[in-house]
């Protein structure tokens, strides 16, 4: 790594740390650069404004995301098959990478998540919305608006491991199948 991509990889990382510790408000960026080791004038060599850092910071973490989940994942597996396997590769990730999480969840409950959410139930290209739309197709799940389905999956999703991180529970493989089994239910027809 040269120079440019270390400080460039190093105000993503301080950027993420202090989201998830404070919030976007609680973030200024002299907090982020004061964290990454580098002035507050260089944040804005690479970045036109603390907007266009979290959005990127965002595509970043999404980019990641989506490849760990789709790992080992085939289009010819069983529709109820891949339904689990993506739903397990989500918690997996999301509890493997806690930062992320916070981060993550913090976007999507912001204005920030909202128009990005609009834009993805624009798009077919996301695994889960291809899945369930060849699911409501195949009349394997409820004929509900997407935005609705989400819900019933990511809602208990990201609520269970709140609860795991902050002690209320411990997730395990058994409870993890549970939890899916238990959004399966709510989606299937």
């Amino acid at each position: 790594m040269n120079q440019q991509t270390d400080k460039r990889s190093a105000i993503l990382q301080a950027t993420l740390e202090s989201i998830a510790e404070h919030g976007f408000h609680g973030t200024p960026t002299s907090m982020i650069a004061e964290r990454a080791g580098v002035g507050v004038g260089t944040i804005y060599r690479y970045f036109r404004d603390k907007d266009e850092l979290i959005h990127v910071l965002y595509e970043e973490l999404e980019n990641k995301n989506k490849t760990f989940v789709m790992q080992d994942y085939t289009e010819d597996m069983p529709f109820r098959e891949r339904f689990v396997h993506l739903c397990r590769n989500v918690f997996r990730y999301l509890l493997e990478n806690r930062l992320e999480f916070c981060f993550l969840e913090q976007y999507f409950d912001s204005p920030y998540g909202v128009a990005k959410l609009k834009q993805k139930l624009d798009s077919a290209c996301e695994p889960f919305q291809a899945l369930l739309e060849s699911g409501k197709q195949q009349q394997v799940i409820k004929d509900l608006p997407l935005i609705l389905l989400f819900s019933l999956i990511f809602g208990p999703v990201v609520h269970s491991i709140k609860d795991h991180n902050s002690g209320l529970m411990k997730l395990n493989g058994t409870l993890i199948d549970q939890v899916i089994g238990a959004m399966w239910d709510a989606i299937k027809r």
